[in-house]
């Protein structure tokens, strides 16, 4: 297994990170990125949808699902479908005064004999920027704009 974990302080109260971070269409928003079959559940856990995306020049598409709900401590997401990079992605929310400590951890299992730890080892490098992104537009979305 291997995991690559990031953590950033956002300032928001921790419901209204939590709340941004449960709409899949906020969380899920990356350039060359796109979601499809886009379903939420209103409790969030059970919540779906298709991600397209591009890489290398290939066309990848994986499906998204949130599969445990714990307001307003927790999220883990699972992404399924394309081969052996099928992470599982952990958000944790504490409240931090009136502001939120959010840790993204994502964790790669490849059953793979003897190249598994090496594959697992590449897919938390390539995976760096995708969670630093993912932080900053949480970031922009719920911390309160200057004039």
């Amino acid at each position: 297994m291997a995991t690559l974990k990031r953590t950033m302080t956002i300032d928001a109260p921790v419901e209204k990170v939590f709340d941004y971070a449960l709409d899949i269409r906020n969380l899920w928003d990356f350039p060359d990125m796109g979601l499809a079959d886009v379903d939420l559940k209103p409790d969030g856990e059970g919540s779906s949808a298709r991600i397209f995306a591009h890489f290398l020049g290939f066309h990848l598409e994986m499906g998204l699902k949130y599969t445990e709900v714990v307001r307003p401590e927790r999220i883990v997401a699972e992404i399924s479908g394309f081969g052996f990079d099928n992470p599982t992605w952990t958000l944790t929310f504490k409240p931090v005064d009136e502001r939120t400590k959010l840790t993204v951890t994502g964790e790669w299992h490849i059953n793979v004999p003897a190249v598994g730890g090496a594959m697992e080892g590449m897919m938390v490098r390539e995976h760096k920027d995708f969670v630093e992104t993912m932080l900053s537009h949480i970031r922009a979305g719920v911390e309160p704009t200057s004039a």
